[in-house]
This record gives structure tokens, C-alpha cells and sequence, in this order.
């Protein structure tokens, strides 16, 4: 993990199971517009998806997200919870994630890039560089 990045790994329930699973939330200054979260799929096998922090953000307050990976919060018992959905063409899976946390670490990454100020550290001539080295 770089300087300036924050990382918090959390368990999570899967949808309509109690079984937790381990996920690992990252955000680095050098991608400050995306959050990566990985998800332990087995001992040595993490399976990641990247998305944008603001996605996140908006998820917090409203049902968010019209591609791959939603966000819909919601109260359970008085638990504030946030339910994660991915998809891909392998198949969807489902997280109940704790809003409160989600909320801790998304603060933990505007210490780092507040919102507003991501190109301030995103290097447009390093991605140049890296789509165009074919």
C-alpha cells in the first residue's frame, strides 16, 4: 500500500446468509477518483471491484449506481445498513455492508483527497503513458 492511501478490512454479510466474508476497502491519492474493494473468494483468491469514490458517496444518502456495482441504504431494526450489488457476466452477488463504517471510511478518504480536489493528484500524462504503451 502507498503513502496517503487508507485501507479497512471489514467482514460482511452475504445476502440472506450469516456467513461473513472478508473484504478489504482501499483508496490511494494517486487514484483519488476510485475506491477498490476486494473480497476473499477462497485462501489465496481475492476478487476485486473498482469503482468511483462519488458512486460510494451518493450511495450513502440514496440508491445509487445504474451499472455494474449499486448501492441502496436502508434501515433494519434500527441498524443502518447499506447493501452493496455487483454483477459481471460471471454472475451478481449481494453484501449488507454497515453504513456507519462505510461512512468512517469514506471520511478516511477525503482526509486524504478531499472531494473536489482529486486532480490535484491524478497524473493525466501517467495514464496517457500507460493506455498508449501497447
Amino acid at each position: 500500500m502507498a503513502a496517503n492511501s487508507v485501507r479497512q478490512d471489514r467482514f460482511i454479510n452475504l445476502l440472506s446468509e450469516h456467513t461473513p466474508v472478508l473484504s478489504r476497502w482501499s483508496y490511494r491519492a494517486d487514484e483519488p477518483y476510485s475506491v477498490t474493494v476486494a473480497f476473499q473468494a477462497g485462501p489465496d483468491r481475492w476478487v476485486e471491484w473498482v469503482f468511483a469514490r462519488d458512486l460510494l458517496i451518493a450511495g450513502l444518502h440514496g440508491p445509487a449506481g445504474i451499472g455494474d456495482v449499486r448501492f441502496v441504504p436502508f434501515e433494519d431494526d434500527g441498524e443502518k445498513l447499506l447493501l452493496l450489488q455487483v454483477e459481471s457476466d460471471q454472475g451478481r452477488a449481494s453484501w449488507f455492508l454497515d453504513r456507519n463504517e462505510a461512512e468512517e471510511f469514506v471520511e478516511m478518504t477525503r482526509q486524504i483527497v478531499p472531494e473536489g480536489r482529486e486532480e490535484e493528484h491524478f497524473d493525466v500524462d501517467a495514464l496517457l503513458a500507460e493506455i498508449t504503451d501497447v
